[in-house]
């Protein structure tokens, strides 16, 4: 005899103007260990043929931080909290790589990037 459960998940819809959570993974690394701490955002807009990584910019250069906690400070004055966090390996520099996972809540899809200057990672 054998017993199968199939269990089926209701799919919240958002109506409009309701408000919703969206994701952004925030990467902080510094190459030699000292000096400013370089910052990628992974907006989940991969465009082909690109990574989907995106800097932040004050006007015509990426701008510097000189903590993760300056860069965190700065994406919650945005409206930005962290939801979680891990550290990753990464394989060719060897080095660790901190990730904030951040979410934000938003009426409108206009909102994600309200507030901060976004670049593509060159």
């Amino acid at each position: 005899m054998a017993l199968v459960s199939l269990g089926a998940q209701a799919q919240n819809v958002t109506k409009p103007g309701e408000p919703y959570s969206v994701f952004c993974d925030l990467a902080g690394y510094n190459t030699w260990g000292y000096g400013k701490v370089k910052v990628r955002l992974d907006m989940g807009r991969k465009q082909p043929n690109k990574e989907g990584y995106e800097s932040i910019y004050d006007g015509d250069s990426k701008r510097k931080f000189n903590t993760m906690m300056e860069v965190l400070d700065y994406m919650t004055k945005r409206g930005w909290t962290v939801h979680s966090t891990y550290v990753i390996t990464e394989s060719l520099s060897k080095q660790n790589v901190l990730h904030f996972l951040l979410e934000k809540k938003v009426s409108d899809d206009s909102q994600i990037d309200e507030g901060l200057e976004l670049g593509k990672e060159e």
